[in-house]
């Protein structure tokens, strides 16, 4: 199947190109925001670079932006002369929500979710190291059951810097010790440990409260840097989203149009 997955999230849009078994990626920041043919130019020009002749009909758009939503669809419409399909929680994706407002949750997290359970099947705790870090719980069955949000490493590390007197803006970046030796270290230690030792905490919690056992899937930006700090992950999984929306656009009706 030839099909184009959009994720628009608050730091990047992820343009996947899935040609039969291959996925390409085109990588686009989120600010600032273009006009609709300044994407469309960015696309082709991708597409041109990586051979593809022409743009797949099929095209779905998970966004947690909407002012960027419009302007990447009439991209995609102009390049393809139809109409992408835009993920809402009312569309079939395969996950049970068990939560008070489905309507509020992220497509992105949807998407994640539904990825997941294709993969790899549920029990599972989706967590998405970007901007922000989520969590996301899909029980047995598919259940979708609720989840976490806290702040990305680059948010923790942005108001540090911003919200107090003295303490430097430094990179995030392993840390040589969980016990820091000057500021820096500190840092990057509260950061990183910190982040690691929250997301292990409300696994177990979730887990104790559950009753069940959760496989741990990680993904986003930060994904692979932080693995290494938590005691358990089953699956590094990067392109979660993307692959997450080609499974609910396989459940469509759309792609037999």
């Amino acid at each position: 199947m030839k099909l184009v997955a959009i994720d628009i999230g608050n730091s990047s849009i992820n343009i996947g190109f899935f040609m039969g078994e291959s996925l390409v990626i085109q990588k686009i920041k989120t600010i600032p925001l273009l006009p609709f043919s300044g994407y469309a130019k960015m696309i082709s020009g991708f597409m041109k670079k990586e051979n593809i002749d022409k743009m797949p009909e099929g095209i779905i758009i998970s966004s947690v932006v909407p002012g960027h939503t419009d302007a990447v669809k009439k991209a995609c419409s102009a390049l393809s002369k139809k109409e992408p399909m835009v993920l809402t929680h009312k569309m079939k994706t395969g996950i049970d929500f068990q939560i008070k407002e489905p309507e509020k949750l992220g497509t992105d997290r949807i998407a994640a979710a539904a990825g997941a359970c294709d993969l790899f099947g549920a029990p599972v705790a989706v967590i998405d190291f970007g901007t922000a870090t989520t969590l996301n719980f899909i029980g047995s069955e598919n259940k979708y059951k609720g989840g976490a949000i806290m702040p990305g490493l680059e948010l923790m590390r942005n108001s540090l810097f911003s919200d107090t007197a003295q303490l430097p803006d430094v990179t995030v970046s392993k840390p040589l010790s969980p016990m820091g030796k000057d500021t820096a270290e500190c840092i990057r230690s509260g950061i990183v440990f910190g982040t690691a030792g929250a997301v292990e905490r409300i696994v177990s919690e979730t887990e104790n409260a559950e009753g069940e056992s959760f496989k741990v899937v990680v993904t986003g930006g930060n994904a692979e840097f932080i693995a290494p700090f938590l005691r358990k992950v089953d699956h590094i999984e990067p392109a979660l989203v993307l692959k997450g929306l080609r499974f609910i656009y396989s459940l469509s009706d759309r792609r037999n149009a």
